[in-house]
């Protein structure tokens, strides 16, 4: 089992290596996006003012939150997520590493990384995935996902490098911040990642990736369990639909690579996002 706070970076690539033969390469186990090639920012950057709330956990005055209003239940859960699945949903901001609430405050979660065991390993027909050894609650989070904060053109010019048999990772997440506003958050974990990047695609899915806040205004992509989800279940989350605002690149656009989910709900092909390929 490959733990979700690995001691050393170099003994989870070894490890991960190992777990499946369609792996294909060693990486950098981390646990936050990290900025790659030419990114212009720092996604640790300490850009927003903290609270002065000086309580373990922050309540409905704190300024963080008062922001958009209350993000997690006291258990964690997120309360948004019937707005998330309508994309009607207002920011979510957490209490970042200026704020003088504790590590437990209500309003800390995805920060706190992933809350439950999480295990890779080898599909039957879809090569690694990743399932939970525990019961996850519906709206509960589950993990990120993490990996390098790309540029567009450091982007499309790892695409342009993908044979037809290599993995593609990038994940592109895009937002709007108003009617005549689009911003975009590209994401590659392929050699710089967290477990979120072994991650399946299914049609009908059981995660929901929501865009979280938490010390700048450069989002995390949250993984939230859209259901309760049985110990031992494959996780999986939607690659991107036509009408979806985020998806994952293939390089393939000739070339549609064929869906292995087994949902009922099946469209028999993985999505493609070009926006990238433009």
């Amino acid at each position: 089992m490959i733990s979700h706070r690995p001691q050393q970076t170099e003994d989870v690539g070894q490890m991960i290596e190992k777990c499946g033969n369609q792996i294909q390469y060693k990486f950098e186990f981390t646990t936050n996006n990290v900025p790659g090639p030419g990114f212009p920012s720092d996604p640790d950057e300490l850009a927003f003012a903290g609270c002065d709330c000086g309580q373990p956990s922050c309540g409905e005055l704190c300024p963080c939150i008062l922001r958009f209003g209350v993000n997690y239940t006291e258990f964690g859960k997120l309360l948004k997520l019937e707005d998330e699945l309508s994309s009607a949903t207002k920011p979510i901001v957490e209490c970042n590493a200026m704020c003088e609430c504790g590590e437990s405050c209500q309003n800390r979660v995805v920060q706190n990384g992933p809350p439950f065991k999480l295990e890779v390993f080898t599909t039957d027909r879809k090569g690694s995935g990743l399932q939970t050894l525990e019961a996850i609650p519906h709206s509960s989070f589950v993990c990120e996902y993490a990996g390098e904060l790309l540029t567009k053109t450091e982007a499309q010019r790892r695409l342009k490098l993908l044979g037809d048999g290599d993995l593609n990772y990038i994940l592109v997440v895009r937002e709007f911040a108003s009617a005549h506003r689009l911003t975009e958050t590209i994401i590659d974990p392929t050699f710089k990642g967290n477990l979120g990047r072994f991650i399946n695609h299914s049609c009908e899915p059981n995660l929901l990736k929501v865009p979280v806040r938490v010390h700048n205004d450069i989002p995390r992509v949250a993984l939230f369990a859209r259901r309760d989800i049985e110990s031992g279940e494959e996780l999986t989350y939607s690659y991107g639909e036509p009408d979806t605002s985020s998806g994952v690149i293939d390089s393939s656009a000739d070339k549609q690579k064929s869906c292995y989910c087994g949902s009922r709900l099946c469209c028999g092909y993985l999505p493609s996002d070009q926006s990238l390929l433009k």
